[in-house]
């Protein structure tokens, strides 16, 4: 045990210098210090445990392992060398992966199981991971020792491809990659977001600007713990092959239907609409039904992020707008709020902003939130690039007050 506790930490020490990518280029030895606790078992003060560690290190020095230097007159030791020649023996001695070993295996089961996979996200990490398998023997830090984990997540990886951006419930999701209905959130969840957040650009923007949670995040990606709801209030009919519903009836309140029926929807009648609000916030939502909801008007409550489904349903009622409708996009007025528009703009190219003027940031400037420096230099780099063109002065604004607004500051 001593042994193993020894050579592992010598062995942590050799993946981190120049010795393993390029054997011979340097003349510093891998050793631990006993003086910089780097052999922190190894208490010197405590007999037992410095004669237990002694003797583990003796054997080690004796199978020519290690290089033991000790302290002057005393049953101590100074430090302890790896033998560079007897790299190898090391890692087999406490049945441990030498990182070219751990790359190459690594490597080679990315490759087998994600051969042929589509979606970009994955496509770019399956990339990425093998370079540096090839290029660098690096590997997932969650794999440093063990590749059963990443099989697992491979698994996901694999079976999230072959949906083809059909949405599915998680727990349906982890039956069929597991034949377990808990175990994807349970032991795989995170891994699987730590990668969609770092190479699904659309997903990280919108992190980045909204901070959605963990399960609107996976939501975002096609995999639900339940169905969204979706809000809309105003004289429109949705028509499935079943029958027809007529929102009308709900006014001003409105109605929510859940995600589940998207996929059922054949048609929207917006003949008696003439304007459609998209509105982020929910509390400014149920204020405006209440408050400046007229007949003509066909509100939608945009809350925040397009899943798969919600773009589905504003996908189809942008089929039915014709060029005598007016859309309006209300959300709040920072880069969260444009890259929304800009991604909603995507589908409906007559889209308009609505209450996110230059004029309501000095408006509303008093109750403005304050932002960051970092904030605010990534304000400057969207101004920079024209990032968000329909929002050129309203970034200027932001920039000249030092604020953002939020939509609730309307509501006062």
């Amino acid at each position: 045990m001593r042994e193993d506790v020894i050579l592992s930490r010598l062995l942590d020490k050799y993946e981190k210098s120049k010795h393993l990518l390029k054997p011979g280029a340097s003349n510093r030895r891998v050793m631990l210090r006993t003086e910089k606790k780097e052999l922190p078992e190894y208490n010197y003060q405590d007999a037992e445990i410095r004669d237990a560690y002694n003797e583990a290190a003796k054997n080690l020095e004796q199978d020519g392992l290690v290089f033991i230097e000790w302290v002057k007159d005393r049953p101590v030791m100074s430090s302890v060398a790896l033998n560079l020649n007897h790299v190898m023996q090391c890692y087999r001695r406490i049945h441990r992966l030498h990182p070219r070993e751990l790359a190459q295996k690594a490597e080679g089961m990315i490759t087998e199981f994600l051969q042929g996979i589509t979606t970009e996200w994955i496509v770019s990490w399956r990339d990425q991971i093998c370079k540096d398998a090839r290029e660098g023997l690096k590997v997932p830090q969650f794999c440093k020792h063990d590749l059963t984990l990443l099989a697992k997540l491979l698994t996901a990886f694999k079976e999230y491809d072959l949906l083809h951006g059909e949405p599915i419930t998680m727990r349906t999701f982890s039956s069929q990659c597991y034949h377990d209905t808990k175990y994807f959130e349970r032991e795989i969840r995170p891994y699987f977001l730590n990668v969609a957040l770092k190479y699904h650009k659309e997903l990280s923007e919108t992190v980045e600007g909204e901070g959605i949670g963990v399960r609107d995040q996976l939501a975002y990606l096609g995999i639900y713990a339940r169905p969204e709801l979706y809000e809309l209030s105003g004289d429109c009919k949705l028509k499935s092959e079943v029958g027809e519903i007529d929102f009308a009836a709900s006014y001003p309140y409105g109605l929510g239907i859940p995600s589940t029926l998207v996929d059922e929807i054949i048609s929207v009648d917006l003949s008696k609409i003439n304007q459609i609000v998209f509105i982020e916030n929910k509390t400014n939502y149920d204020e405006y039904l209440l408050s400046e909801l007229d007949h003509g008007t066909l509100a939608i409550y945009h809350g925040g992020f397009l899943s798969p489904h919600k773009k589905k349903l504003f996908c189809k009622i942008a089929d039915a707008i014709t060029s005598n409708t007016k859309v309006y996009f209300w959300a709040d007025i920072d880069l969260g709020g444009f890259r929304m528009f800009a991604q909603l703009n995507h589908i409906i190219p007559c889209l308009m902003p609505m209450r996110m003027s230059a004029a309501d940031i000095v408006l509303y400037q008093k109750t403005g939130l304050k932002r960051s420096h970092d904030y605010m230099e990534r304000v400057k780099t969207s101004l920079k690039q024209n990032e968000f063109p329909m929002f050129t002065e309203s970034i200027k604004q932001i920039l000249e007050c030092g604020v953002t607004i939020e939509q609730e500051a309307f509501l006062s």
